[in-house]
């Protein structure tokens, strides 16, 4: 029996996902694609009409998921909590390749993928200024900046962070690097009351 339409589609789209993380959007073409989703090319054009459209697609997946995991990170029990985790997650994203997929996506010159590109990144900062906030409020402290001001400049540390990882940067001094980060930030906030 074949797959259901939706199947077939999540799995060109889980396919996409992963070639990106392990070579990056420059190697992707649609019948590598098609051989490791174990389809016909037909039936990627079918379900995402072409390469870009099946690209914004997966970014769109990506993004939305890398999201949601640094909104889970942030939302630790403790400041300190929190920093561990997404320190944790940073790392992983490097692993895993996920940080690589990005970055390669975000230098395509594809108009469609640099809006969605755009949106992603301004949607992350927005996604993190709320965490941070929910966050400072746990722990009852007050930023003395506005929040969203904070928040972006934490969005702004785990974006550069995280393309020295990329590039090759050595964990070990980033990681104290990004812990000096949080200070910066969790100094420019004080006790509620």
């Amino acid at each position: 029996m074949p797959p259901s339409p939706e199947a077939a589609r999540s799995s060109i789209l889980e396919a996409t996902e992963s070639l990106l993380r392990r070579q990056g959007a420059g190697a992707i073409t649609v019948d590598s694609v098609a051989r490791a989703a174990g389809c016909a090319k037909g039936l990627v054009h079918y379900h995402f009409g072409t390469k870009a459209n099946l690209l914004k697609q997966a970014l769109l997946s990506l993004s939305g998921a890398r999201e949601a995991r640094w909104i889970a990170a942030m939302s630790a029990t403790t400041p300190e909590d929190a920093i561990d985790e997404t320190w944790s997650l940073i790392i992983e994203e490097a692993r895993n390749g996920t940080l690589r997929a990005l970055a390669s996506l975000a230098i395509t010159n594809d108009p469609v993928i640099d809006r969605v590109v755009r949106a992603g990144i301004r949607e992350f900062g927005e996604g993190l200024t709320h965490a941070l906030a929910a966050m400072l409020d746990r722990a009852e402290l007050t930023p003395t900046i506005p929040a969203e001001q904070i928040g972006w400049m934490i969005a702004a540390v785990v974006q550069g962070t995280s393309q020295h990882l990329v590039a090759g940067a050595e964990p070990e001094i980033l990681e104290n690097a990004y812990a000096a980060a949080w200070l910066g930030v969790l100094s420019l906030a004080g006790p509620s009351g």
